[in-house]
């Protein structure tokens, strides 16, 4: 049996990392309230929920790695008349987990594209200017019918 690889551990961190460096930013810090800033908390949210079911993930994973490992090394005799499967849960814990993990990375590339796409902006030194409304060209007097 081959050793396992070692798996990432904080995948968010390293998902947003990679997303921003490819487009040459860091994540800063921006006036509170403005569209940057509250990208910036979504990212970091998202970072979070993202590391911590990869920890999850791989807590499960090496839960269902060793007890596999039993079957594979001839160790599992206790449980030879026991009928309530061996991973129990496990199998699908751990597919939910992917799916959320999956979901989670999804979001957090399209959020950091979006911060990359709006921190690069030609707009963005100027964001509390709204462009004026485009005006009507101005009407020759009405006249009168009498």
């Amino acid at each position: 049996m081959t050793p396992p690889r070692r798996a990432l551990s904080a995948l968010g961190t390293k998902t947003a990392g990679d997303v921003l460096a490819a487009r040459g930013i860091t994540l800063t810090t921006h006036p509170s309230g403005s569209a940057l800033d509250t990208l910036v908390r979504l990212i970091q949210e998202t970072v979070a929920s993202v590391d911590e079911v990869q920890h999850q993930l791989l807590t499960q994973a090496e839960t269902a790695s060793r007890t596999l490992d039993r079957i594979t090394s001839g160790r599992d005799t206790v449980h030879h008349a026991a009928t309530d499967g061996l991973l129990q849960f496990t199998g699908i814990s751990i597919d939910m987990l992917v799916a959320r993990r999956g979901e989670g990375i999804r979001l957090l590339r399209m959020l950091a594209n979006s911060y990359a796409d709006l921190w690069t902006s030609p707009e963005r030194d100027s964001p509390h200017q709204i462009p004026a409304p485009a005006q009507a060209p101005p009407r020759a007097p009405r006249r009168s019918r009498t």
